[in-house]
């Protein structure tokens, strides 16, 4: 297959699926790990898609990030997060998480806690508490999206049953225009259950997400109690409607 001929099919991939990995590209063109990710490079170049740890992605694309490239992206910044918002985490308190790649590098945290229930849709970060820690961990009912997240009529009616001290969460774009933004629908239908049955809604927010306005509405910039960042935004009207919400360092809590 000549050069020219795997951009085209590697595109197409790309297209078709949202992302791709270096490994899935392999098996569909016959040629080395070494060929695809010269063939990545040249094509970033060109503007054609956009390379991620392990893959590839289109440049702009219609649905959210797929699981595997949240989970690596920004991950200086998510760890500075949750190093942050780790202050907030208490023994005999309980604690909802969403669904979210951003509450992950929190379970570390959590493994000294003692009488800690979490409640969450998310079957990875449940996996996680279970291996890590000694809390309790609830996970909500539904259907099985994106492989790893609980969503539909049944996750919110679970949802509905609950009632915690604090809850974790995130978004795909935040703005002084648009508030929080999100994505995916029934990611959506879960989180904002959520946020109406806890008591200390929490944001976590790498900065990459702002000025960035996603297809929904999650909420408006009123709601999260607390809106944790890994520096100060580079936006002062977002920095000024958040006001002392908006927390950059562990001394502020």
């Amino acid at each position: 297959m000549f050069q020219n001929e795997r951009y085209e099919k590697i595109y197409e991939l790309v297209k078709n699926r949202g992302s791709v990995t270096v490994q899935l590209l392999e098996k569909q063109l016959y040629v080395s790990e070494a060929t695809i990710r010269r063939d990545l490079k040249v094509m970033e170049n060109r503007g054609l898609i956009i390379r991620v740890w392990g893959g590839a992605i289109l440049p702009a694309v219609s649905r959210d990030i797929p699981s595997f490239v949240r989970l690596r992206s920004n991950i200086d910044k998510k760890e500075k997060i949750a190093s942050i918002a780790s202050k907030l985490l208490k023994n005999s308190t309980t604690i909802f998480f969403d669904s979210s790649t951003s509450c992950m590098p929190l379970v570390p945290y959590m493994s000294e806690l003692k009488n800690v229930s979490v409640i969450t849709n998310s079957l990875e970060l449940s996996h996680q508490l279970v291996q890590q820690t000694s809390v309790a961990v609830t996970l909500l009912g539904g259907q099985v999206y994106e492989g790893y997240i609980l969503t539909g009529y049944q996750a919110v009616e679970s949802v509905k049953q609950y009632y915690t001290d604090l809850m974790f969460f995130s978004c795909s774009g935040i703005s002084a225009e648009a508030g929080l933004t999100s994505i995916e629908q029934k990611v959506v239908e879960v989180c904002r259950e959520m946020m109406k049955h806890t008591h200390t809604k929490v944001l976590l927010c790498d900065t990459s997400k702002v000025g960035k306005t996603a297809l929904l509405h999650l909420a408006d910039l009123c709601t999260p109690d607390y809106v944790i960042m890994d520096s100060v935004p580079d936006d002062p009207d977002l920095v000024s409607l958040l006001g002392e919400r908006l927390i950059t360092a562990p001394s502020q809590l």
